[in-house]
């Protein structure tokens, strides 16, 4: 029995209306753990108690109901990126390119600070941040074209195949970093909400290259959609409390390797913007036909090259 896309009564917005309501939930108590809880050295908490359980528990709702709502739902929109004007989507774009350069800025001051030996290099993470800073530039660039694209309403950014893959390396070496971090597995706090939030932005990033490129298959946006959906959760879930937290002048109860990330928290907002115009804009039907015209000349293209490239 065939149950991915089997209900036609499940929207797939469901599942973002139902992680904006875990977000607003486990917001306020991060904010209680990190002011209470929370060692400021090193992320862990102090001790255990119901607010630990608390957040496991959104977490786990977080990941689970979009999962299972998601591939249910017959709704989902075709995987092919939506090529209209949309102001929204272009200035999330464009705020998410700000924060990969100054992500970018804080690695490469990182990797300076580590020393020029090759071995304190590579012992301290700061040549996997180098690498990181420098994808981070690449993935600023892309994303600027394509919020820039989305300003036009021009398929500009369906042209950078490779430079598509940027934001997924960016993360990728995101995640490399973490594990060099020092980790308590009992009492992880700040580390545990960040290795979700990658890991699944990951499958984003990917899932949103391949839709971009015209390469994607049928699952793709499905991925993206629910990745997405999870993604939002923990990088708000995570950097929200920690703005707060600056801007009311308690930053310096933040743990010191984990501050505030503008570019995980503008992710967000990219990825719910991605998402809105997907579902307004990307479904086969009569008032899109232009929009899969333009899909199908970018998977012709794609084809053709690949077909010169076997030649």
């Amino acid at each position: 029995m065939k149950l991915r896309g089997s209900n036609e009564k499940i929207n797939p917005l469901t599942s973002l209306y139902i992680v904006l309501g875990l977000v607003a939930v486990a917001v306020p108590f991060r904010m209680y753990q990190l002011l209470n809880i929370i060692e400021a050295d090193t992320g862990f908490y102090k001790r255990i108690d119901w607010s630990v359980y608390l957040i496991y528990g959104l977490a786990a709702l977080a990941v689970i109901v979009p999962f299972i709502l998601t591939n249910l739902s017959k709704n989902v929109p075709e995987s092919r990126a939506p090529f209209r004007k949309n102001i929204f989507l272009a200035i999330t774009s464009i705020v998410f390119a700000v924060g990969l350069v100054a992500d970018a800025v804080v690695c490469f001051s990182n990797a300076l600070l580590s020393g020029g030996a090759i071995e304190m290099l590579v012992a301290d993470g700061g040549l996997v941040g180098a690498v990181e800073g420098l994808f981070g530039i690449f993935a600023a660039i892309y994303m600027f074209i394509f919020g820039i694209s989305y300003i036009d309403g021009r398929t500009t950014y369906s042209q950078y195949k490779f430079m598509a893959l940027a934001p997924l390396f960016w993360s990728m070496c995101r995640i490399v970093i973490r594990f060099v971090r020092k980790i308590s597995y009992v009492n992880v706090s700040d580390l545990m909400l960040e290795l979700f939030a990658i890991a699944f932005m990951m499958i984003f990033f990917l899932s949103l290259a391949r839709i971009s490129s015209g390469l994607s298959n049928d699952k793709a946006m499905r991925n993206l959609f629910v990745t997405g959906f999870i993604s939002i959760f923990f990088t708000v879930t995570t950097n929200l409390p920690r703005l707060v937290m600056v801007l009311t002048g308690n930053g310096g109860k933040l743990p010191d390797e984990y501050p505030f990330s503008l570019c995980d928290l503008a992710f967000a907002f990219f990825a719910f913007a991605y998402i809105v115009n997907a579902m307004k804009y990307a479904e086969l039907n009569d008032s899109n036909e232009l929009d899969f015209e333009i899909y199908e000349e970018i998977v012709e293209e794609n084809l053709d090259e690949q077909e010169d490239l076997s030649e």
